[in-house]
């Protein structure tokens, strides 16, 4: 990802966090502690509509632990455009009685790059999610470390499944401004189709940027992705 404040991005987490999800109401037997694992690979790792490995192939990977009480945390990890990318989160999420979900949490991304590794563009996001009948709508509050600036990302999201043909999601986000009058902020427009066949997980994405400085690029960028958890 090119922003003037930002070396090097990630996704969030693309497929873990980059649209904040929940989940259904638990049963009335109380549920036991689930730890997981996922891998990915794809033609291109993109985040929040920008390419963070150069339109190049990716692996992901990465490890949950659900404490089957509304708590859960987390690593992941991808290769970007120079070096590897690794975020920490952990986080909390319920649903009421009318069916409002929502979730907040907190996320660190590191790099493994030279400026990373001194923490010049490493950074941390706070967040918080709602979510009502397949609408979506997520703030996050970005926290760059040293003098490294970071701004804040809202994003609103809609998910619907055709039966057992295929679902299909659709985004809108907005990244403001690390700094005043940096125009580094934008919009981002995105559709998704997704389709598990035996335990394993597809979707095509497409996205486009919208970027407020008229001298910057508007990318366009089209993911295929396979996904499996363990």
């Amino acid at each position: 990802m090119k922003n003037t404040t930002k070396l090097l991005t990630t996704a969030a987490i693309t497929l873990a966090i980059s649209s904040v999800t929940f989940a259904q109401k638990q049963a009335e037997a109380e549920p036991a502690p689930a730890f997981s694992a996922n891998v990915t690979i794809a033609n291109d790792y993109v985040w929040r509509g920008k390419t963070q490995t150069d339109d190049e192939k990716t692996i992901q990977g990465g490890f949950d632990y659900d404490f089957a009480n509304g708590f859960a945390l987390g690593v992941w990890a991808s290769n970007v455009t120079v070096g590897s990318e690794f975020d920490y989160y952990g986080s909390y999420s319920g649903e009421s009685d009318a069916g409002i979900g929502y979730e907040f949490g907190y996320i660190s991304y590191n790099y493994s790059a030279d400026k990373a590794v001194s923490n010049e563009v490493n950074f941390d996001e706070a967040y918080f999610g709602v979510s009502y009948a397949g609408f979506g709508l997520t703030h996050y509050k970005g926290n760059g470390k040293r003098a490294f600036k970071v701004g804040d990302y809202t994003e609103a999201s809609y998910e619907y499944s055709a039966g057992e043909i295929v679902d299909i999601s659709a985004t809108i986000g907005s990244y403001g401004e690390a700094e005043k009058g940096d125009n580094s902020d934008y919009k981002v427009y995105g559709i998704g189709l997704s389709k598990s066949i035996n335990e394993i997980d597809y979707s095509l994405s497409f996205t486009r940027v919208k970027e407020s400085d008229k001298n910057s690029v508007n990318e366009k960028n089209t993911v295929f992705s396979i996904s499996k958890t363990f």
